[in-house]
């Protein structure tokens, strides 16, 4: 059986010594993606919470990025957004979180 896109995800952060609820947060993050348009909200308001999510999400990222790694808020900012962007490169062009392809 081929390994998910999660399970990649996971493995890969835990190597760098995150928590696999770090790497599940980074998978959530990168199903979303970058841009809140990309989900369909069906109103401006639904549009500001997607947003909303995803702030949350970035922020609770980061907060256990400078926990279990012990880094500035900087970089942990950086490793956040390389972690996030790889996370959706293991998802491929149109999101799937299936099985390696």
């Amino acid at each position: 059986m081929a390994e998910s896109a999660k399970d990649r995800i996971l493995k890969r952060v835990n190597e760098e010594g995150h928590t696999d609820s770090y790497g599940t947060l980074l998978y959530l993050a990168a199903v979303m993606g970058f841009d809140p348009t990309a989900l369909g909200p069906e109103s401006s308001v639904e549009l500001t919470v997607w947003s909303g999510h995803f702030d949350g999400l970035r922020a609770s990222l980061l907060c256990l990025a400078m926990y279990e790694r012990g880094i500035e808020p900087k970089k942990a900012a950086e490793v956040v957004n390389q972690h996030i962007a790889d996370a959706m490169v293991d998802l491929g062009p149109d999101g799937n979180a299936g099985e390696a392809r």
